[in-house]
């Protein structure tokens, strides 16, 4: 049996809200801003992959030659050069990174507040 004030937004065409707490909306961002992490490292890493392609115009064998250099003057070289290449490495990935974050970040935040607000989220 309806109530006098849900015949009422009926009529109105007022659509409640489902909202199903605090909970479910920490649960809801914290699994969007996961997605969202997670996609924006498999892009930054796909740069990488996208980078040795262009290098190598495209060829298969070409890639996996530049890929086989890499690799073996990674294994040949000392303890200290592999730590400093590794450091090098950690570092641009972290500066690019970072400034991916910011350019999208904005965007992700407007769009999850928009959804929360709408009660389409949780």
């Amino acid at each position: 049996m309806l109530s006098l004030r849900s015949k009422a937004r009926a009529v109105a065409g007022v659509v409640p809200k489902r909202r199903y707490g605090v909970g479910a909306d920490v649960a809801y961002i914290a699994l969007t801003t996961a997605g969202w992490l997670a996609g924006n490292l498999l892009g930054i890493l796909g740069c990488v992959v996208a980078m040795f392609i262009v290098i190598s115009h495209g060829h298969v064998d070409t890639f996996f030659l530049h890929l086989d250099n890499l690799a073996s003057r990674y294994n040949a070289a000392d303890l200290g050069r592999r730590a400093t290449f590794e450091h090098q490495l950690v570092q641009v990935f972290a500066v690019v990174l970072r400034l991916t974050l910011a350019v999208r970040g904005p965007v992700f935040v407007s769009r999850l507040r928009r959804t929360l607000r709408e009660g389409q989220g949780a």
